[in-house]
């Protein structure tokens, strides 16, 4: 057999030669066998499915294997391959410890890529905006009425490190607290520098500053409204009150104001009148809110609600006299009174959130402070975000605006609203001392935006006076309470003009049945008339009226009075005719419809004057009076005599 002949089934394998080997030694018996060897001419390796030198037909499987025997080498079920190598038979295997250290590596790389990946996007988030704001920042003006200007600003904060950039810049929203009547008044006149620039979103306490901001400003100021939050109003209390009030609801409210033992006949002896203080500032819109409520439910059946009018300047003529209109004043005054019943303040009206907070503050809250909503309707401040339009404002800062809007009604944020105790969509209430958080009704409609803001300005007037004409009818001689009609009347007027702002404006005419005379001009308090303030002359003149029959020219004095306070009209206040009369008229130039005919001719919506009414009894003038106030858009009361509390109530009404 040659030196590279392949052993024959015949041969011996001991006469085989390596002819790979270089060393004639013997070989150890525990030497590996062939696999991994490689000729001398660098042939294929065992395995590589072709002999040496083949003309690339595969291997046959392999039947034998090469072992070792002392020195000598033989097959052992084996078999040639042509480039002198054996082949084991069996697939090769692989060390599952080996599987699982790749797997491993292969996990641990991967957890490290993806580290690094969202690592870098997250650390340089806002580098990358910052990179992408090449026109640098926009900044979004927002104002907020300030029960509710702290969580703004808080949600502003977040936005703005993570709001994405309009166009090429940057956001930041700054938000600052304003009250409405500053920021109503702003964009009706010169805008106030401590309010920083004019915003793009504002957030007022109601919809009525809404309706305000519309009447005075324009619509068009107005692009986009939602309410954001809500909050009830309701009357905070002592809690000793709560019982009393049970059977009340808003309409009784100016009675219980205005009766000297208004809570006594409520099983609260020594506790007098109700003390309700209505703040106009710091409070939520809360008043506004409660004049509509009021308004609404002292209305007659099926009359809108300014017909009810009349009995929110009641109420509000009858509240306490603090140091200022601010809410915390009148808060302060109903909690720490050491007597609740000769308290200066009984009742404060308020927000459920304002109630929320001053109990979380107040030690024992429970103890001084509850609280007691009115059925019906719910008086709502119901804080829209109100985005503005104009042309002080970019396209950045109004879409930037919007953006911020959406963000804040997100449950996060809105879960944020609610912790501070307003009610917001989805989010849970808190636990309170003081209040319940019950269902709430079914939120008050009085009307549109006009009617909303008309209301509202007769609301805050009074702390500014009015302009009025008393018109008083000389021939009331009826004795009552034994003094004149007349007598009465005139010793509740004296009442209430004391009560006046100092800056009101009256004037004084009386009529009898022969001619309509002016007493005393209509003018400011306080200006001399006479060498004598007018309040005194006022006083003299009402003092010294006396009773005359012969009937009464009413109808033609009121077009007299009425074409003055028409031409002596005064901006910035209510102006008005107070008539006080128990008829009939004995006019021959004029009649009922031709009064009312005169009155509706010459009311000017720039300049308007209500006719007010007060007529006694069963007067047979009564259509042609309530015709006349409502065609000036006044009211008409009648009372039934002059000696109960009705009069005075009246004319508190009347002159509020």
């Amino acid at each position: 057999m040659g030196r590279h002949s392949i052993p024959g089934p015949d041969d011996s394998a001991d006469d085989y030669q390596d002819p790979g080997r270089r060393d004639s030694g013997p070989v150890e018996p525990d030497a590996s066998p062939l696999r991994g060897y490689q000729d001398e001419a660098g042939g294929a390796a065992p395995g590589d499915g072709f002999f040496a030198g083949s003309q690339g037909e595969p291997d046959e499987p392999p039947t034998r294997a090469l072992t070792t025997t002392g020195s000598q080498r033989t097959w052992d079920s084996g078999e040639w391959t042509g480039s002198h190598r054996a082949i084991t038979p069996g697939r090769r295997k692989v060390s599952p410890a080996v599987i699982a250290a790749l797997v491993a590596v292969v996990v641990v790389v991967g957890a490290f890529i993806l580290w690094r990946f969202f690592g870098d996007a997250l650390s340089s988030r806002s580098q990358q905006a910052a990179a992408r704001c090449v026109e640098g920042e926009v900044t979004v003006a927002v104002l907020a009425d300030p029960t509710i200007a702290d969580q703004v600003r808080t949600l502003a904060d977040t936005y703005s490190k993570t709001a994405d950039p309009v166009g090429d810049k940057c956001v930041k929203v700054a938000v600052q607290p304003a009250d409405s009547d500053a920021v109503i008044n702003g964009f009706v006149g010169q805008w106030p520098g401590d309010l920083g620039e004019r915003p793009a979103l504002w957030i007022p306490a109601s919809s009525v500053s809404e309706a305000r901001l519309e009447s005075a400003a324009g619509a068009k100021t107005v692009s986009n409204s939602r309410p954001l939050v809500s909050s009830p109003v309701l009357l905070a209390i002592r809690p000793e009150l709560k019982a009393a009030l049970s059977q009340q609801n808003w309409s009784t409210l100016p009675a219980l104001q205005n009766n000297p033992s208004g809570l006594d006949d409520l099983n609260l002896p020594g506790w007098g009148a109700l003390k309700l203080a209505l703040p106009l500032t710091g409070d939520a819109d809360a008043t506004y809110l409660a004049a509509e409520a009021v308004a609404a439910a002292s209305a007659p059946q099926g009359a809108p609600a300014t017909a009810g009018v009349g009995a929110v300047h009641t109420l509000l003529a009858g509240q306490p006299k603090l140091a200022d209109t601010n809410a915390t004043t009148a808060l302060d005054a109903l909690v720490n009174a050491a007597d609740p019943a000769a308290a200066p303040v009984h009742a404060v009206v308020t927000t459920e959130q304002q109630l929320f907070k001053r109990g979380a503050d107040l030690p024992d809250a429970a103890q001084k402070l509850g609280s007691w909503t009115p059925p019906g309707p719910a008086a709502v401040a119901d804080y829209p975000a109100v985005l503005l339009g104009g042309d002080w404002l970019s396209q950045e800062q109004i879409s930037a605006a919007s953006e911020f809007d959406r963000f804040m009604r997100k449950p996060d944020q809105l879960a944020e609203f609610a912790k501070a105790g307003f009610r917001a969509e989805g989010a849970a209430a808190p636990q309170s001392p003081v209040t319940d958080f019950a269902p709430m009704a079914q939120p008050l409609s009085v009307g549109d935006n006009e009617t909303r803001a008309t209301m509202a300005a007769g609301i805050s007037a009074p702390a500014q006076g009015q302009t009025v004409t008393i018109m008083l009818d000389q021939s009331m001689n009826t004795d009552e309470g034994g003094k004149s009609r007349l007598a009465n009347v005139t010793t509740a007027l004296d009442a209430r003009l004391q009560a006046l702002p100092a800056g009101s404006a009256v004037g004084l005419w009386t009529f009898d049945g022969v001619a309509g005379r002016s007493e005393v001009s209509t003018g400011p308090l306080a200006d001399p008339v006479g060498g004598q303030p007018r309040s005194a002359v006022l006083k003299s003149s009402l003092d010294g009226q006396t009773a005359s029959g012969g009937g009464a020219v009413s109808f033609t004095t009121l077009r007299l009075v009425y074409g003055e306070a028409l031409s002596a009209f005064r901006d910035g206040q209510p102006n008005s005719v107070l008539v006080i009369t128990a008829g009939p008229h004995t006019d021959q130039s004029l009649d009922g419809s031709g009064l009312v005919d005169y009155i509706k001719g010459a009311a000017n919506p720039a300049r308007p004057v209500a006719v007010n009414v007060i007529d006694f009894g069963s007067d047979s003038d009564r259509a042609t009076w309530e015709a006349v106030a409502q065609a000036s858009g006044g009211q008409y009361q009648n009372v039934p005599n002059s000696v109960g509390p009705e009069l005075a109530a009246a004319v508190a009404s009347a002159l509020g």
